[in-house]
């Protein structure tokens, strides 16, 4: 199949997270299955632009990613020149796949589809539930254009363009049960996200992570810096945990917005938690699996997480989970033992669970087994593009 995937932001651009980290996994083992994938994206970076060539195919990992400029506005990921791509390179495709709501490539890339008549489909990413469409951000002023935005977008422009696509790819039934409100007709799919599985299953290996203690029981957040993060409870749980034992630190990955993480720091810093939390900024790629193996145990305390890679990762290097049940990935936690679902946001419960898991080491390990093998069973790359492939021929099929 000639498959093209669109998508606002690509690899390079970790700052967003999950999202890109899925994307490049998803394309990549699709090509490695013997088709032949394209992808069309903009050089956004947060408020700068990517280094990379633009407006020419770019070699990656067996797929061909084209970098188109973005241009005002911004937040819109508005690019004239992907249109004007779209426009002449859509008819050599199969079929089309489009990351994202709310934004211009979205937009575009469905418009081109339906008048070339190339079935598309469209993967959410969470953005339909009302959690993110009631979004607050850190000035009221944002939160409010923000919602409305989101609402006149979806009643003008993104409702056609989803009830008009030939397919919608949810990650999690939770995220699909949350997209309701919109009583999109199209028909949909859960199809997981992947991860990839690492080679090495060693277990606090002796290369400590800095701000990591010795004989300190190692707590790990690792994600996007942002309030639906649930960062402010999970300190506020790390406090309440402090009063009673010494014995463990909580190390912070991941990078946010500027003020975010000063205030982050602020609460730190007033509650005397700076020798027990560490921040530690952005990770690499190439770090991420020596920050899990040195780690005890996982904690995602989300407020809304459609699926929740960064869970699937740290779980493939058989480390434990403590996640809220607004995380996309829980009923695979839950059905294989692989770590605790809080249903209650309730810092003191969450300390005694953190707590209790802290202490008893055979459950710890044999909960990292039972991730270690959840990953395996469900979350290889090869399995979820398998399942992608099977969709998109569902999908052609219906189109003939």
């Amino acid at each position: 199949m000639n498959i093209l995937h669109v998508i606002p932001s690509f690899a390079p651009a970790w700052r967003y997270g999950g999202p890109i980290i899925a994307s490049l996994g998803l394309t990549t083992a699709l090509a490695k299955r013997g088709h032949n994938v394209k992808v069309f994206t903009t050089n956004k970076d947060g408020d700068g632009i990517l280094p990379v060539e633009i407006g020419k195919p770019v070699a990656m990992q067996g797929i061909e990613v084209t970098y188109f400029p973005v241009g005002f506005p911004r937040w819109y990921y508005f690019s004239f020149k992907l249109s004007h791509a779209l426009k002449h390179n859509l008819p050599d495709i199969d079929i089309v796949h489009i990351h994202s709501v709310y934004l211009w490539p979205t937009t575009i890339a469905a418009y081109w589809c339906r008048k070339l008549k190339i079935p598309y489909l469209v993967r959410p990413l969470g953005m339909l539930d009302s959690i993110n469409v009631e979004k607050n951000y850190e000035y009221k002023i944002t939160s409010f254009m923000s919602k409305i935005k989101k609402n006149t977008y979806m009643k003008f422009i993104g409702k056609h363009d989803l009830n008009n696509a030939a397919g919608i790819h949810y990650t999690s039934q939770y995220e699909k049960d949350l997209s309701s409100k919109w009583k999109i007709k199209t028909e949909d799919a859960v199809i997981p996200l992947g991860v990839d599985i690492p080679k090495s299953n060693i277990r606090l290996s002796g290369h400590k992570i800095a701000g990591v203690q010795d004989k300190l029981k190692t707590i790990l957040f690792l994600s996007r810096l942002d309030p639906i993060k649930g960062i402010e409870t999970l300190i506020e749980t790390i406090n309440i945990l402090y009063q009673i034992r010494k014995d463990f630190n909580l190390i912070i990955g991941g990078s946010g917005t500027k003020e975010y993480e000063l205030k982050l720091r602020k609460i730190i810093d007033d509650n005397g938690l700076n020798d027990v939390i560490s921040m530690i900024g952005n990770v690499g790629q190439l770090d991420k699996n020596n920050i899990f193996e040195n780690a005890d145990l996982f904690v995602l305390l989300s407020h809304h997480e459609n699926f929740g890679i960064v869970v699937a990762e740290a779980m493939a290097t058989k480390l434990p989970v403590i996640i809220s049940s607004n995380v996309g990935i829980q009923n695979y936690v839950k059905d294989y033992g692989a770590g605790v679902v809080i249903k209650e946001n309730n810092p003191e419960l969450i300390a005694r669970q953190i707590g209790d898991l802290l202490d008893d080491d055979k459950l710890r390990i044999e909960m990292g087994n039972k991730a270690r093998y959840l990953c395996e069973n469900e979350f290889t790359w090869d399995k979820v593009a398998g399942q992608t492939e099977k969709y998109y021929e569902l999908i052609l099929n219906k189109s003939d």
